[in-house]
């Protein structure tokens, strides 16, 4: 299988499909970013509150700034950035979707296949992180370009095993890190537990770009977390050791994003471990109990997932009242899935470096979470998913990797890809236009009347398309330049 893989790489056609690949990605994501609709704190950092914050180092009055008021010095301004140009905002979100993918296909063995799972990522997201992330520039810009910066790093220590890098390398991986841990907080400490596991793994190993990446991880860290805003008192940021808010905060809440709404990833990867189950040489028993463990645990979460959509989920994704023993269950059961997929990734990658760093990565990020009483939203999770979902793949690839149907799963796959990018694609531009009907009002934009309509896709308009979270005075601006 080896072989195919290396013949597949090889291969003049699998080069040209997939440099078409990314080509056709980086455009995709720019016209889907022209149709996204902005929300919320996108016209906030459009305004002149984030005028007002740039020239004050982000920094403003808790009363007036809230959780505003932070060292996320490249996110913020970024925000603002593509708040105020479209071809930038379009360039942006083109080039770091198309990194992240890039990031996955390349740490994932660069086959076809891989590619286009890769490219899936985007289409199995959560209608949580499809709303906080895909759509809204605000969520975005705060975590997509971290995570993708992330990845190259990782990539480049994957490399680096076997290939000898120009002493430059050093400096580049420093301006990396430093540039990646101003953007979100829990990517920032992310990033230095990222670079002390690498260091960990490579002991008396351990090279000179290795070192500068944890050194600009730390210097990243102290520039964001010095800022004034993280010292004065705000009801916007909160934290709690209390081990019972904890488990209540996950149960009811964090777990449902980390992993019961993730059912494509879920059914994907259950599948793939049952099938590598199946062909492992265990012994009858231990082979039997493990496959019906997996069983369990697919039904489970294709009937949970059921069975949660009669209940109602608020504007962000979460649930306003749920019953208590149906959380605390639900919390405990996603305790023993990530039991059982770290075990499974002893049984069949034991000296797999990469899926423990992804493991333990998700586990450093989520850990972070479960300290955070306000605010307490997806986006976080967003990052989690993406070193989930490359766990998931190393599964489903090496679960795939003597089947004789390959290729037509990779064409079936494909062909699911170019039907949901072009509903998503057709979804926004629908979206886009129902909204510039509605806005494009003078009694609207003057503050006259107030929006009385949705759009027809309320999921891909951030926060479900609340119409409070329009402003007019953008509008007016948009309408009268």
């Amino acid at each position: 299988m080896k072989n195919k893989i290396t013949n597949e790489l090889n291969n003049p056609l699998h080069k040209i499909l997939t440099s078409l690949m990314f080509v056709i990605s980086f455009m995709y994501f720019g016209v889907f970013r022209y149709f996204v609709i902005p929300s919320g704190d996108d016209y906030f950092w459009w305004g002149p509150q984030g005028s007002y914050l740039l020239h004050h180092m982000f920094y403003g009055p808790q009363a007036i700034y809230g959780g505003s008021s932070n060292g996320r010095y490249l996110g913020n301004t970024l925000e603002i950035l593509t708040m105020h140009s479209l071809p930038v905002a379009m360039l942006t979100y083109a080039v770091f979707w198309t990194l992240l993918l890039w990031g996955l296909w390349r740490l994932s063995g660069k086959s076809f296949l891989s590619l286009i799972l890769s490219f899936l990522f985007v289409f199995t997201l959560q209608d949580a992180f499809l709303n906080n992330i895909l759509v809204w520039n605000a969520g975005f810009v705060n975590y997509v370009p971290p995570i993708a910066l992330a990845l190259v790093y990782i990539w480049l220590v994957d490399i680096g095993r076997a290939k000898q890098f120009n002493q430059f390398l050093a400096l580049g991986t420093l301006i990396l890190s430093y540039v990646g841990g101003l953007f979100t907080e829990t990517m920032t400490v992310a990033q230095i537990a990222l670079g002390i596991f690498v260091i960990l793994y490579f002991n008396k190993k351990t090279k000179t770009y290795h070192v500068t990446y944890l050194l600009g991880a730390i210097v990243a860290a102290i520039t964001m977390f010095t800022h004034r805003g993280y010292r004065g008192k705000s009801t916007y940021r909160n934290t709690t050791f209390d081990l019972n808010k904890i488990w209540v905060n996950y149960a009811k809440i964090t777990h449902f994003w980390l992993i019961t709404f993730n059912v494509a990833m879920l059914v994907a990867l259950l599948v793939a471990i049952a099938i590598l189950i199946i062909r492992a040489d265990f012994s009858l028993l231990k082979k039997s109990i493990l496959t019906v463990i997996t069983i369990v645990f697919l039904g489970y979460y294709i009937a949970i997932n059921v069975y949660l959509r009669s209940l109602q989920l608020n504007d962000m994704y979460g649930y306003n009242t749920i019953n208590d023993k149906l959380s605390n269950m639900e919390g405990i059961v996603s305790l023993l899935l990530v039991a059982f997929i770290g075990y499974c990734i002893f049984l069949f990658f034991k000296a797999d470096a990469k899926m423990w760093l992804y493991f333990l990565m998700t586990g450093v990020i989520m850990g972070q979470l479960l300290f955070v009483s306000a605010p307490i939203n997806c986006r976080g999770n967003f990052l989690t998913y993406v070193f989930t979902y490359l766990i998931t793949m190393r599964f489903v690839l090496a679960a795939t990797d003597s089947f004789k149907w390959r290729n037509w799963l990779t064409g079936v796959l494909l062909i699911v890809l170019v039907v949901v990018g072009a509903r998503y694609l057709d979804i926004i531009a629908i979206n886009h236009q129902a909204n510039l009907n509605r806005v494009n009002n003078a009694d609207y934009y003057n503050g006259k009347v107030e929006l009385t309509t949705h759009v027809p896709y309320r999921k891909f308009v951030w926060f479900n398309d609340l119409m409070n979270q329009q402003v007019p005075a953008y509008w007016k601006v948009y309408f009268n330049k």
